[in-house]
């Protein structure tokens, strides 16, 4: 693979020529930037894209999660309910703070927290709710905030699959406390290892500076709650300048890139669930989401098992893949390192993950692309009709 495949392939739209202005730019300044320059710019940029007054940058997605939870005070024995599908580092943060992590199961049509199961696990200990939108779907988000409210809880996104996705046309930010999104590799927008945290409240945006920016502290902080302290309190979760140039430039052909993206993954969406043997997952009305990937349902009575199908088509080079581990409940480094434990069983995330495809919406990019990959499913599926 040669270096301009590499970078396309990481940074679409990234050429050459941008780049070697990037390295311009990042050198001209300081390389642990504690305020102004980069790192102001970035933080306006997410905030303002993300809908929110405040940002507040991160190493990566994971940590964003971290500044947000310690936000809140999570202290421990609070519980924080937490969708069974998906990665499981939304529930590494809780535990890291002495939390403990309680697993909802999700909705069978988009892979989202289901709110009607979420009622019957608030507890007195409960004190926030972590909802993602996965694969680049958004979760009801006037529902969750509903929800939240109701309950006293603290509501965040992970919105690490769903940069730029709405809600009601309006950006997540409206809706949540916090919105937390990586911006790492292979990402809709990226900065390689990069994340952020995003919040409408003064002292929520104090309280993530207080623990994760270190030298920031007590110049920045916007509230005198803290101003005592002589500098910030937790671990050093600032990022590189580098990696926070890399997302600016992706942020400013976000909006072309991803209408091509959304328009092709509908074309391809529409196409497959004509197909026999595959289904697709309608976004709701609410929605206007993005593509990450595209989850694709197997019926394996008809195509016979799911990792026989994943094996024909990736014969055909179709770009796609099965992820295992997303059942959260299951991954060892909760239930092992951190000792987590369920009682419950999560019917719909098991046959979820035991069902669906994802293909990459990347890989639909390019013109000829949807109908190329049509090509693949539809062989796949006449073959065992």
């Amino acid at each position: 693979m040669t270096s301009k495949e590499k970078l396309e392939r990481l940074f679409y739209g990234l050429d050459e020529k941008k780049l070697e202005q990037i390295v311009r730019e990042v050198m001209a300044e300081d390389l642990s930037v504690v305020q102004d320059g980069m790192l102001d710019r970035f933080e306006e940029a997410t905030a303002s894209f993300f809908g929110a007054r405040h940002a507040v940058a991160a190493c990566n997605g994971t940590a964003a999660l971290h500044l947000a939870l310690f936000a809140l005070e999570i202290q421990p024995g609070d519980e924080v309910l937490i969708p069974a599908y998906g990665y499981y580092a939304m529930a590494l943060p809780v535990c890291m703070l002495g939390g403990n992590p309680v697993f909802c199961d999700v909705r069978d049509n988009d892979f989202t927290l289901n709110l009607e199961e979420a009622e019957f696990l608030v507890t007195a200990r409960t004190r926030a709710v972590i909802a993602h939108q996965p694969w680049g779907c958004p979760a009801d988000a006037a529902a969750l905030r509903q929800f939240a409210d109701r309950h006293g809880l603290g509501l965040i996104s992970d919105s690490s699959h769903a940069h730029g996705a709405l809600w009601n046309d309006r950006p997540l930010g409206h809706y949540y406390d916090f919105v937390c999104t990586s911006f790492g590799k292979g990402k809709l927008i990226s900065g390689g290892e990069l994340g952020v945290a995003t919040t409408n409240d003064d002292r929520h945006r104090d309280r993530m500076l207080l623990y994760g920016h270190v030298n920031r502290v007590p110049q920045a902080l916007l509230t005198a709650e803290y101003r005592h302290m002589h500098n910030a309190v937790g671990v050093k979760y600032r990022p590189h300048p580098f990696a926070m140039a890399l997302a600016l430039d992706q942020l400013q052909t976000y909006v072309e890139r991803s209408r091509r993206l959304v328009e092709n993954a509908m074309r391809f969406e529409q196409g497959v669930s004509n197909i026999a043997g595959f289904t697709t997952f309608a976004a709701p009305e609410e929605a206007s989401r993005v593509y990450w990937r595209i989850p694709v349902q197997v019926d394996t009575a008809r195509l016979g098992s799911l990792s026989s199908v994943l094996k024909r088509l990736q014969d055909r080079s179709c770009p796609v893949e099965h992820r295992g581990g997303l059942l959260i409940p299951e991954h060892n480094a909760l239930t092992e390192f951190y000792g987590v434990t369920t009682r419950r069983s999560f019917p719909v995330a098991k046959r979820l993950q035991a069902e669906t495809l994802l293909v990459n919406a990347f890989a639909l990019y390019a013109e000829d692309a949807v109908e190329q990959t049509l090509a693949q499913f539809h062989a796949t599926g006449q073959a065992n009709s």
